[in-house]
């Protein structure tokens, strides 16, 4: 009623103007990408809320759910991580014919491709198909895996194998960022403190009466306090996503995120060194027992001669809970869930652990060789 009538499908104005929206949003982000960093990452941001709303104008709420999580815990470790970026200033260095020319090749390959992509994309998403498997997923969801919520059980049962390998992927990724970075050297312009910084150190040593960082600790006293009183609440919301997966919105990745959440905002809120000497974080213990509980979920299948990753569920009576389905799928979301937290808070420590370091003390005798020199 509503929409255009183009190629057999319903094209809705609304909804094409919001993706015309996420459009200008990525151009503009690749566009600003270069001098004017916030900017670009704000349209980013952009861009992907689009892709939310996308999900959800589409009936997919446990996709929307972890778009929204993903932009947010991303656009965070991207903000820490663009602290430590060298500067760039527009003019200082002079564009050579051949260097125009190769930006201008790569703008037209990216819109080529692009646009390539968006068609096939849109091809497939419009073309019938007569004999789709999704059909068998909707009518096997519940009967095969013991759920109501058939993305999850595609994720955690029917196509368990392949979570199996986006999460050793997604683990392979958090230990390398975290060793890359534990070699990272920050660029000379980039190491000293940011001017407001710098402006109430020097206001604090000033006043006789106040200690050092007095300044920040008054920003952050009520943005502080909100975040402690908030964060056993989102860790309560992360353990209702993750026990209503199976059934309902939710599951171990988008509860892993929200927990990830959690820690975020409390080491923004108190800084590396008050979280860390007040809660033990060890995501890297989190990465391999997450693995682990997923290997051995599907090795347990070989025990009662089923192929590697066949899950089963049963329907048992607990008390005060009455009759309830449990199937051995939720144990591979935990390792999900153990995994995605340990991923993000690694690479969270890495950007955190750069504000803690402090330049390389040389050794005397070659500060003094190197000044006789």
């Amino acid at each position: 009623p509503l929409g255009l009538e183009l190629g057999g499908s319903d094209i809705d104005p609304a909804f094409a103007l919001l993706w015309l929206i996420g459009a200008v949003c990525a151009v503009g982000a690749a566009s600003q990408a270069k001098f004017h960093r916030l900017a670009a990452l704000i349209l980013t941001g952009g861009a992907g809320l689009v892709s939310c709303v996308s999900f959800v104008w589409l009936s997919a709420p446990d996709l929307a759910a972890t778009q929204l999580l993903v932009e947010v815990v991303t656009t965070i470790l991207i903000l820490l991580g663009m602290r430590w970026l060298p500067k760039r200033i527009a003019g200082m260095a002079v564009e050579t014919r051949w260097q125009r020319f190769r930006r201008r090749r790569d703008v037209f390959i990216a819109i080529a491709v692009g646009a390539g992509v968006a068609s096939l994309a849109y091809a497939a998403m419009t073309h019938p198909v007569s004999e789709s498997i999704s059909r068998f997923f909707l009518e096997n969801a519940y009967t095969g895996g013991g759920g109501n919520n058939v993305v999850n059980v595609i994720l955690v049962d029917f196509r368990g194998f392949d979570t199996l390998g986006e999460i050793s992927v997604l683990a392979i990724v958090a230990l390398t960022v975290f060793g890359l970075l534990r070699r990272f050297r920050p660029a000379a312009e980039s190491i000293s403190m940011p001017v407001q910084q710098q402006q109430q150190t020097a206001y604090d040593a000033a006043a006789p009466d106040r200690a050092a960082d007095h300044s920040l600790t008054d920003y952050l006293m009520i943005p502080g306090l909100i975040i402690q009183l908030l964060s056993p609440v989102i860790l309560l919301f992360g353990l209702h996503l993750f026990l209503r997966g199976h059934d309902l919105p939710g599951g171990g990745f988008v509860a892993g995120i929200t927990v990830s959440v959690a820690l975020i905002l409390l080491y923004m809120a108190g800084g590396a060194r008050w979280v860390e000497t007040r809660l033990r974080v060890l995501p890297v213990r989190w990465i391999g027992a997450g693995l682990l509980m997923a290997v051995l979920t599907g090795l347990g299948s070989l025990a009662f001669g089923h192929p590697f990753m066949t899950s089963h569920f049963q329907y048992l009576d607990l008390p005060l809970l009455g009759r309830i389905p449990l199937a051995t799928a939720v144990l591979f979301d935990l390792g999900v869930f153990a995994v995605v937290v340990g991923a993000t808070t690694l690479m969270l420590i890495a950007l955190a652990h750069q504000s803690l370091r402090r330049p390389r003390e040389v050794p005397a005798a070659a500060a003094a060789a190197e000044g006789e020199t």
